[in-house]
């Protein structure tokens, strides 16, 4: 990490007169994880020397050590430096939290990248007084996450009907890891009917949909609502979420529907890069 500040649940650092230092005077060549600490389940058939790739997974999110201490520029005399006990509570109450929070650094070619993250905190001290903090950053996922990107697609009963299939639409899938991840969706029908929208191959279908009725789902806690009481959506719906799926040179994604509607699709794609 090449950087001095940070920024945490909508707060800097440099907020409280903070830098990011190190107290062990290294000298900058060092190796972190990258978000790509994958585990592989290997397997060698008997009479070959081959080995078989049956599995892949991470087995730990992402974590990292680094410290901080008052900032130099802001001090008039080596008596500053030193943190007192109501500044360490401060900062301790910032970051040290019993949930997840954005975390991102301020460097270069890092501004759109974050991750979900809390600390743990041990109290440098020199001379008997508080010079700094190292703190220990555990996050939510083995990798860092790109700032949310939206996409907002219009299908009209014209272009449906007149196509052999739906309309598709494209748009870029911007993550780093193989797989897949569930976006958040608002929905704004159009017309009556069945509703099925398609993306990256995979159907959900939602039955007696009404004109101006909106339909969200959150992707990543797998909830969807209507906007119409009477809807009762949970009946009609086929339980099968609509996902991004991200394979090696796959560089787009695909989305249809089969009614006209207005779509607003969002997701955060994930960042194989590391501090």
């Amino acid at each position: 990490m090449y950087a001095i500040d940070f920024e945490y649940d909508q707060k800097r650092l440099s907020e409280f007169h903070m830098i990011v230092c190190s107290f062990d005077g290294s000298s900058g060549m060092e190796t972190v994880s990258s978000g790509a600490d994958i585990t592989y389940a290997q397997e060698k058939p008997g009479g070959s020397d081959i080995f078989h790739l049956h599995a892949s997974s991470y087995d730990a999110p992402y974590s990292c050590t680094f410290q901080i201490c008052k900032s130099p520029c802001m001090r008039y005399n080596p008596g500053d430096m030193y943190l007192s006990p109501s500044q360490l509570s401060e900062i301790q109450r910032w970051l040290c939290r019993d949930s997840y929070h954005p975390f991102k650094i301020a460097q270069d070619g890092y501004t759109d990248i974050y991750w979900n993250a809390t600390f743990t905190a041990k109290q440098i001290n020199c001379n008997g007084r508080i010079v700094g903090l190292e703190l220990t950053m555990y996050t939510d996922a083995p990798y860092a996450y790109h700032d949310a990107v939206a996409y907002d697609f219009h299908f009209n009963t014209y272009d449906i009907n007149n196509q052999l299939e739906a309309e598709k639409k494209y748009f870029p899938n911007l993550s780093d890891a193989e797989g897949y991840l569930y976006p958040d969706l608002e929905i704004q029908i159009q017309e009556e009917g069945t509703f099925t929208l398609t993306l990256d191959g995979r159907t959900t279908e939602i039955k007696n949909c009404r004109n101006a009725e909106t339909i969200t789902i959150n992707g990543p806690r797998q909830i969807i609502s209507s906007s119409d009481p009477a809807h009762n959506i949970a009946a009609d719906f086929n339980f099968i979420f609509p996902r991004i799926q991200r394979d090696y040179g796959t560089e787009e994604s695909c989305i249809s529907a089969n009614l006209a509607c207005g779509i607003t699709l969002r997701y955060s794609p994930i960042m194989l890069v590391g501090l």
